[in-house]
């Protein structure tokens, strides 16, 4: 008989996927000319398909546990009570990556598109947006519901390695609309990029006791940076930041294999 942990994870990874797969549909089929949409509406739709995670996290806790449950799942994204200590990683250890890579890129006389990168005037509001309606609505989600399910039976690297595979394959819609940042990335690449980043969401995870503030946070510090830093527009950017981030994730990993051993 299927146990409840798993019952749950299925039934979280069916709706998010349905959701995001679902709404993006339409906007695939304005890319193959096949309906038209009003642009509005389309960015509309892009932001409300993230919600997927977010939605089946909390209907599937108030199923389970009612209101008292999908409370204590909201106020987890609110919490301040960790060490603040954790906010430097979080929120500088993404934009360092970015950095290294645009330096790497620049030494070795590699050319970024720079017409990608998002104006400095925009980078408050649209950061904003990317935080409250795009990296909130997923980690309740995957930090916030997956996450603390996988690592009931699994270790830190294995969860980490399943949830990085879900997550990236559940972006798979945007790699087939061209006005997204995945179209211009290969598929197996992007999954490469979830798992090495899934890694680090882990260990910001349990190094601050499960809090989603830190997790949705970590989320929005990642995006503004690629938005800023366009270097994922071309192959060798996208390699140069992979094997970077690399560095972290293989600490992390090092770290949990030796306290395995104790």
């Amino acid at each position: 008989m299927m146990s409840k942990t798993r019952r749950e994870l299925i039934s979280f990874f069916i709706v998010s996927f349905l959701w995001m797969w679902l709404i993006n549909f339409f906007r695939i089929l304005e890319a193959r000319d096949v309906l038209s949409l009003n642009p509005i509406l389309s960015m509309i739709m892009g932001y409300i398909a993230v919600f997927g995670p977010g939605i089946a996290a909390f209907v599937l806790t108030f199923k389970s546990s009612g209101k008292k449950g999908t409370k204590i799942l909201w106020k987890r994204g609110w919490r301040l009570n960790f060490k603040k200590i954790w906010l430097l990683p979080t929120i500088i250890l993404i934009p360092i990556t970015a950095v290294l890579t645009l330096i790497i890129l620049n030494i070795l006389d590699v050319s970024i598109a720079w017409e990608a990168a998002l104006p400095p005037s925009m980078v408050v509001p649209i950061g904003l947006l990317i935080w409250l309606l795009g990296a909130y609505p997923e980690e309740y989600g995957w930090r916030g519901y997956a996450l603390p399910r996988l690592l009931e039976k699994n270790n830190p690297l294995t969860a980490s390695l399943i949830l990085g595979a879900v997550w990236g394959i559940w972006h798979l819609p945007l790699h087939l609309i061209p006005t997204t940042t995945q179209y211009v990335i290969p598929i197996w690449q992007y999954l490469l990029l979830t798992l090495v980043l899934s890694v680090l969401y882990t260990w910001l995870y349990l190094g601050t006791e499960g809090n989603l503030f830190i997790a949705s946070l970590f989320h929005a510090s990642g995006n503004i940076a690629g938005a800023v830093i366009p270097y994922w527009t071309s192959n060798f950017g996208r390699w140069v930041s992979f094997l970077v981030l690399m560095i972290p994730a293989s600490i992390v990993a090092f770290h949990w294999h030796k306290a395995k051993k104790r």
